[in-house]
């Protein structure tokens, strides 16, 4: 009796075993096994805080990183070799995260210490998008990596089963492994946009974006879904920075002068061309000096062009180009 139903509860359980091995064989979310590098082919599932994290520590060895980026994916377009160059730093290296946060810029910072090295300059991309969540509540692609958060490690992979396992994510997943075709249903899951990871330094550049552009600037610009028409009402928004934010500025402050650190913060000229709240920027101002920050958001030459944006998230790297080339040559 015992053995007949010891058979009937394994076969009952046997395609949760086989999704199971299946997870830790192909590691979909790239987070069990270490990796030198990552695919090309940028998926909803793979987290950038993870890839940044992992890619440091790969590299920091042979390089002794002294030279950081810091920001959302915004900041991917502030290219480390092109920053580089006013900083006279062959090799700096971009800690980004997609949706980073205020904690997880301060916590980077720390961990960085904790490694040995020097921080002898830094570059922040800010926007008040770093002060409107936290990465622990948005699940498995924006989570911070659990080796710099202090996050305990099951409860860190707990989050990524969680969604192996749900809406499924398994399904669209095996789907496209075993077949190679890439279907309507996916696009919750996947993403197939090309997206190429530069070696060492750590950018990301939006391959699939700059290729559209090239075949058909006008149609690409065209997208109603990639760009909205934007008010022409000065948009000012309320405070972001919360009260118990207050001490990740302090933590990333006292880093700063512990290094005796060279630093500027940009805050980045957004498509929605929303201004960077007063309120904010005085406290900004409080923690790091008005002559450390260089306010680009609300309607400006950058914004007011949307040939200088991707989609409306991101502006692209010439922006970035001509925002350094301006912050590096003032005195």
């Amino acid at each position: 009796m015992l053995r007949k139903f010891s058979k009937k509860l394994c076969l009952f359980l046997s395609p949760l075993i086989v999704l199971i091995i299946g997870y830790l064989i192909t590691d979909p979310f790239k987070i069990i096994r270490t990796y030198e590098a990552y695919p090309d082919n940028f998926a909803k599932s793979l987290n950038r805080d993870r890839i940044s994290t992992q890619i440091f520590l790969n590299n920091n060895q042979q390089f002794k990183y002294k030279s950081f980026i810091f920001g959302s994916s915004r900041s991917s377009v502030f290219y480390a070799r092109e920053w580089g160059k006013h900083i006279n730093d062959t090799n700096p290296y971009h800690f980004d995260a997609s949706c980073e946060t205020i904690s997880g810029v301060a916590t980077k910072l720390k961990y960085i210490e904790e490694k040995g090295n020097k921080i002898e300059n830094v570059l922040f991309v800010f926007d008040r998008s770093l002060f409107n969540y936290e990465q622990d509540t948005l699940g498995s692609v924006f989570v911070q990596d659990y080796r710099v958060s202090g996050l305990d490690w099951w409860k860190y992979h707990t989050i990524f089963v969680n969604t192996y396992f749900s809406k499924g994510f398994f399904i669209a997943f095996y789907d496209n492994l075993i077949t190679g075709n890439f279907r309507n249903y996916m696009r919750q899951f996947l993403e197939f946009r090309k997206i190429n990871y530069t070696p060492v330094v750590n950018d990301f550049i939006f391959t699939s974006y700059i290729e559209q552009i090239k075949k058909d600037s006008v149609g690409y610009y065209n997208q109603p879904d990639f760009f909205y028409t934007r008010s022409k009402e000065k948009n000012l928004p309320l405070p972001a920075i919360k009260a118990y934010q207050l001490k990740y500025l302090a933590m990333i402050k006292k880093s700063l002068k512990k290094n005796n650190t060279k630093f500027k913060i940009v805050l980045g000229p957004t498509y929605d061309q929303h201004y960077f709240n007063q309120q904010d920027l005085q406290t900004l101002i409080k923690y790091f000096g008005k002559e450390n920050i260089y306010d680009f958001s609300g309607i400006n030459e950058y914004t007011e062009n949307i040939a200088n944006y991707y989609e409306i998230y991101h502006y692209k790297p010439s922006v970035a180009n001509d925002i350094m080339n301006k912050i590096y040559a003032t005195k």
